[in-house]
């Protein structure tokens, strides 16, 4: 029985601290879905701090009575309720109201719902424009979404999307995920752009314009007094001989007083900062989309009860020693230790891993890994911020919320924009021959210097998203700038494993006279292996020049794999093996009848040699290895890795001073060290390299790599090679609009406001660009053979 029941005309209070005061979370949950099952119910506010629910309804009159006990049956019952998933998720023991509209039940009120057309409301919206913008990055992630407009005064969010590839429930619930989740999984806002001298001169030299002439000079002056600091950095530029964005400004501005045409140069500096804020934004929006890719955590986890009874619940409920369920295709929403079952698993964004991970009982699965195939029993270790896809996620968050300040990255921009001065101060002295300064400003009005300020913060987050799937974390927004710049790599020699050999494939005993197609076969199947037996088979059909494509798996289990290839059936088996270092031999069997015996054997190259070998041909002219053990060792190990020169006895206060050398004699080096041990060692690199383990939450690094080869560093530098020539060709998208500006002053069609309008044509071109480059790259994985 209830503590205390009181009614209204169209409410009812219920009391009752078994079922809605603190620690009563599940059985609460339980209560809503009954009573929401209710088609009368638009809402149900629970409020653990006073142990109490109340429920508002549409029903009066006459039809109170029947509906009061229609309440009292649902309620008195286990069945007949709504399914758990149809009710959103909460934190325990926090107050909250679930609205109904149209058998949509939501956290939000919603004010409207058509097809392709959402209103969300919510009192946490109002007067809180940073929380606005934040869930409209959100729900702007996701690629049926159209248009997210968010207005903080009413507390509303309106959503338009493609309603033939989104359900208005997902639309709901990631928004939903907002208001309930961590302050660990939420982009920062990005800083304001300040509009108030932009906002004023515009309006200023409006009313000259078209009213009052005697606002003219006001607002030259207002732009003048505005950009002194533009005009001091052009004094100093052409003191050094240089003609750079600041001498280019100048140069518009005095064009622009001097034939009257303030208006135009005031429409180009708000255009500039409407451009500044919109990449911001963007980059929001895109931090979000890169953590809800790489580092997927549901909401919702299958929680294994007593008789193994399954319920979802949400993720923040869930406490160590919990037992969940994670089938295939799910992301795992905790750090666990499997318990029972055999999955394979994708956790480069997390660990590294090349290619899938095969799991199983004792093992241990990350928060963000996602099971490609099988199913997983986990019991809870960590949750919520004690996660590793937590530390992950504080350190892109970081990164990306360094971008707008980075200093190299706002001077490798205004190093891309300085290049079209002299080229269009040049064809603006010609315009200047050939006609008059209305030509002139016509012309001076193109736009070069948007695009690459939009298009390399984008660029840089599309590169951190790549570098994440093939298992590096980018802690610095500059760090393939510096890592292109250079040619120079130190080499800690005393981190494990730079000496471990490959996995090879060492014998193949096979009935089939074809012994490619076999491999090509067995290869395939071995994708699903889950271990380095995978790669040596990949990397012996690559070695023959054979194709590998990923089968249809239909079985995994401990000790096999099948896959369907054609009309055939191919199993891989693991056989009992003699050797006690290389991984078990592999039966291959087609069709149920044994064909062939894989084995397996490790190489004697170093698989480190391999990579350096690979980053020599990339670009890294000089390799060092610096190590504490002795000179002759430190020696055999340079030569076995095929590194130029070594460093052997070296005590980490000297390997830093080896470092502190090379920074004074100007050598621009990548350092892969133990940061760990000696992290003022960061601080004399160029680029510091370290393995994630050890800096993933805060170390002292620029790059970090997750899994424990430096193999990745190998798909970082073909980044960090092209990352500068991506960027250009996406400011080139802004090339016709620019050269029609021109066009059309030497033709005496535009004037300084219509070329303007003409150049922003052009950067919208770039940030249309840059947007494709990064809906791309969310699809896009790094191959399970580097």
């Amino acid at each position: 029985m209830a503590e205390s029941i009181t009614f209204g005309s169209n409410w009812l209070r219920i009391e009752d601290r078994r079922v809605f005061g603190p620690g009563g979370g599940r059985t609460a949950r339980r209560f809503a879905r009954q009573v929401l099952a209710l088609p009368d119910i638009e809402s149900l506010t629970l409020d653990p701090s006073q142990s109490s629910a109340v429920i508002k309804h549409r029903t009066a009159g006459a039809n109170l009575s029947a509906f009061r006990q229609r309440l009292a049956a649902a309620i008195g019952t286990d069945s007949g309720g709504l399914e758990d998933r149809a009710l959103p998720h909460w934190p325990a023991d926090t107050k909250l109201t679930l609205h109904r509209r149209e058998g949509l039940i939501s956290l939000f009120r919603i004010g409207a719902i058509e097809e392709g057309w959402l209103e969300l409301q919510h009192p946490r919206l109002k007067g809180h424009s940073a929380f606005a913008r934040n869930i409209e990055a959100g729900l702007g992630a996701l690629g049926a979404v159209t248009r997210v407009s968010g207005n903080a005064a009413s507390g509303t969010i309106r959503v338009r999307y493609d309603a033939s590839a989104l359900e208005p429930l997902t639309v709901v619930r990631v928004a939903e995920g907002f208001l309930t989740g961590n302050d660990m999984s939420r982009v920062p806002e990005p800083a304001s752009v300040d509009f108030r001298v932009a906002h004023a001169s515009v309006g200023l030299g409006a009313v000259g314009e078209l009213m009052l002439p005697l606002a003219t000079p006001v607002a030259a002056g207002l732009l003048v007094a505005a950009n002194l600091g533009v005009l001091q950095d052009a004094g100093k530029q052409i003191g050094r001989g240089k003609l750079g964005v600041p001498v280019f400004h100048t140069a518009l501005l005095a064009c622009s007083i001097a034939t009257g045409q303030v208006l135009a140069y005031a429409l180009t500096e708000w255009s500039l900062r409407y451009w500044q804020r919109n990449w911001r934004r963007n980059l929001a929006q895109e931090t979000h989309a890169l953590l809800e890719d790489s580092l997927p955590l549901p909401a919702q986890a299958t929680v294994l009860g007593t008789g193994g009874r399954e319920t979802r619940e949400a993720v923040a409920d869930l406490r160590p020693g919990d037992r969940i369920r994670v089938p295939t295709s799910e992301p795992c929403p905790v750090d666990g230790r499997v318990v029972a079952g055999n999955a394979l698993v994708q956790e480069t964004s997390l660990r590294g891993s090349r290619g899938l991970m095969r799991k199983g009982a004792g093992d241990e699965v990350l928060a963000g890994s996602v099971v490609v195939s099988g199913a997983l029993e986990l019991e809870v270790v960590r949750t919520g911020p004690d996660t590793r896809a937590a530390q992950l996620t504080r350190a892109i968050l970081e990164t990306a919320a360094g971008m707008p300040a980075d200093r190299t990255m706002r001077r490798k921009a205004e190093d891309l924009a300085d290049r079209t001065v002299l080229p269009t101060l040049a064809t603006a002295g010609v315009g200047w021959a050939a006609g008059d300064l209305i030509t002139v400003g016509a012309i001076l009005h193109q736009d070069w210097v948007s695009g690459p300020g939009l298009a390399l913060p984008m660029q840089t987050l599309r590169d951190m998203r790549l570098a994440l799937h093939s298992g590096v974390l980018l802690k610095s927004p500059s760090a393939l700038v510096r890592l292109r710049e250079s040619d120079f790599l130190v080499v800690d020699g005393d981190l494990p494993g730079l000496l471990d050999p490959d996995l090879e494939l060492a014998q193949v005993d096979s009935r089939l006279p074809d012994t490619d197609t076999l491999l090509r076969h067995a290869a395939g199947a071995g994708l699903f292996l889950g271990d380095e037996r995978a790669e040596a088979l990949a990397r012996s059909c690559l070695q023959r020049g054979l194709v590998v494509r990923e089968p249809e798996l239909l079985s995994l289990d401990a000790d096999a794999v099948g896959v369907r290839i054609g009309r055939h059936t191919v199993s891989l088996v693991n056989r009992p093996g003699r050797s006690k270092t290389a991984p078990a031999p592999l039966l291959v069997r087609i069709d149920g009848v044994d064909v062939a015996e894989l084995r397996f054997a490790y190489g004697a190259l170093p698989h480190a040699a391999r990579t350096l070998a690979r980053l020599r041909a990339l670009g890294m002219q000089q390799i060092v290895v610096v190590s504490s053990r002795a000179e002759s060792e430190a020696a055999e190990l340079a030569q076995r890795l095929g590194a130029d020169l070594s460093g052997g006895g070296l005590s980490p206060e000297q390997k830093l001073r080896f470092l502190q050398g090379l920074k004074k004699r100007g050598v621009r080096a990548t350092v892969v060290l133990d940061f760990g041990r000696n992290p003022d060692a960061a601080g004399e690199a160029h680029v510091a390299v370290a393995f994630g383990s050890q800096t993933a939450d805060g170390g002292p690094c620029d790059i970090a790599i997750l899994g424990e080869s430096l193999d990745p560093l190998v798909d970082l530098m073909g980044l960090a090679q092209g990352h500068e020539a991506d960027v250009v060709s996406a400011c080139r998208m802004a090339a016709i609009p620019n050269l029609l500006c021109i066009a059309g002053a030497f033709a005496g069609l535009l004037n300084g406001i219509t070329s303007g309008i003409i150049a922003n044509i052009g950067v919208m071109n770039v940030d249309r660009r840059m947007r494709r480059a990064l809906q791309m790259a969310r699809t896009r994985r790094s191959p399970v053979l580097r």
